[in-house]
C-alpha cells in the first residue's frame, strides 16, 4: 500500500466474510467519513456495492432449473 499512502485505506478481516458483512464495514467507513467532512452522498458506497453483488452473483440453483 506504499504507493497509495495516504489516498486509500484497507479494511481488513479475520477469515470468512459475506456480503452483508462487506455493506456493513463500508456503512461504517462512510459514516466516518462524512463525520471527517469528506464531502460524498450518504450511502453512495454502499448501494454501488450492492449493485456489483447483484449483477456479479450466481445464479440460484432453483432459478437454474
Amino acid at each position: 500500500l506504499n504507493k497509495v499512502a495516504g489516498k486509500v485505506f484497507r479494511i481488513g478481516h479475520l477469515g470468512w466474510l459475506n456480503e452483508v458483512m462487506v455493506l456493513g464495514s463500508l456503512a461504517a467507513a462512510e459514516l466516518a467519513l462524512l463525520d471527517c467532512g469528506v464531502d460524498l452522498a450518504p450511502g453512495s458506497g454502499v448501494a454501488a456495492a450492492i449493485e456489483h453483488f447483484r449483477r456479479t452473483a450466481e445464479m440460484p440453483v432453483a432459478e437454474a432449473a
